[in-house]
């Protein structure tokens, strides 16, 4: 067989293989194109949803920041309150007999003891011991 035919031979069959490996390039190409764009649309997708959870957290924190002052306000009020009760219980000299008869029946002291101690009544200490009692 003459020369010329088998390098003519073999210079086809380089250029088939290499056909044949630019089409598989090519396809393989395409595939990352297409896995490139579902990348891309999922990142967007994602992009989107970021977007909306940073707006509800910050949604989320002028609220928690409105109500951290609501709740400083009513901690404030609560102690005007109480300090306000405290002068009323002060400037009644009666209250004050029943917030000792109170506090000697949470620390444990009998019905007499109350009644001889605050100078109340078998029926107010009773009454108090009712409702102040563990």
């Amino acid at each position: 067989m003459p020369q010329y035919l088998i390098v003519s031979a073999i210079a086809g069959v380089l250029l088939l293989l290499s056909w044949g490996f630019t089409f598989y390039l090519f396809r393989k190409i395409r595939q990352c194109e297409f896995q490139l764009a579902s990348v891309h649309d999922n990142l967007l997708g994602n992009e989107n949803k970021l977007n909306q959870v940073n707006d509800e957290l910050h949604e989320t924190r002028i609220g928690n920041q409105a109500l951290g002052r609501k709740v400083k306000d009513l901690v404030r009020l609560i102690g005007e309150v109480q300090s306000r009760q405290e002068k009323l219980a002060e400037q009644d000299p009666q209250s004050r007999f029943y917030a000792n008869a109170v506090k000697l029946i949470t620390d444990g002291a009998s019905l007499e003891d109350v009644m001889r101690e605050c100078d109340l009544p078998r029926a107010e200490a009773e009454l108090l011991f009712s409702l102040h009692q563990s």
